[in-house]
């Protein structure tokens, strides 16, 4: 004869003074503390951010262009015609593509209206980390709307402009926006193939790394 399995009887209704001191007084305190931590936070990325000294050159090529300094101080950042420290980095971009990048952009960052703030924003940590590179990238968004690409140059570090680029970075101009959107995360981008890279694949990596 089989044996009988005991049977399971439903647990005790919560009473309301136990229900309030063990679900709903922890719940508050628990909510104090992730706003704690979120303004930690926060003040961590001011102080990164008002501690920052830096200047980016942005050369604009073409008609209408010219030469402008975004330079980083004292949680500002000012545009000039001269620069306040030496250059970071250097971004050229031809008109067509600063044309094309403001039709589309709604935020702006340094490497152009497409790029979004916080992807691109100067914070000391980053401007430590980029000291450490030189080279000069290309960046080119491919399969346009209405056809063709476009590309724009950054160079890491001071001096002339290398004749060739080093490195090249490619992708889908549909797939760059999604990842200004922040709705395509960088790395998964690089891993899957969505950016293609040519040349010296160290340097990618390492201004990926540095712009985390």
């Amino acid at each position: 004869m089989a044996s009988q399995l005991p049977s399971s009887s439903p647990p005790a209704p919560l009473d309301p003074e136990t229900f309030f001191k063990e679900k709903v007084a922890p719940q508050f305190r628990r909510r104090i503390e992730e706003l704690r931590r979120q303004l930690l936070s926060l003040e961590q990325q001011i102080q990164e951010r008002m501690t920052a000294e830096a200047t980016v050159r942005v050369v604009i090529e073409g008609e209408g262009g010219g030469t402008w300094y975004l330079n980083v101080r004292d949680g500002e950042m000012t545009v000039s015609t001269t620069a306040a420290f030496p250059p970071l980095m250097t971004v050229y971009q031809p008109r067509s593509y600063f044309d094309w990048a403001v039709s589309l952009a709604t935020e702006a960052g340094v490497f152009g209206p497409g790029a979004r703030p916080n992807q691109s924003e100067l914070t000391r940590s980053r401007i430590e980390r980029l000291k450490a590179l030189k080279g000069l990238i290309k960046f080119t968004f491919t399969h346009l709307p209405e056809g063709g690409e476009q590309s724009f140059l950054l160079q890491l570090g001071e001096g002339e402009r290398p004749a060739t680029p080093q490195t090249t970075l490619s992708m889908k101009a549909e797939d760059a926006q999604k990842m200004a959107r922040g709705e395509l995360n960088a790395q998964v981008a690089f891993m899957s193939g969505i950016i293609q890279v040519t040349g010296d694949l160290a340097l990618a990596m390492q201004f990926g790394a540095a712009m985390m």
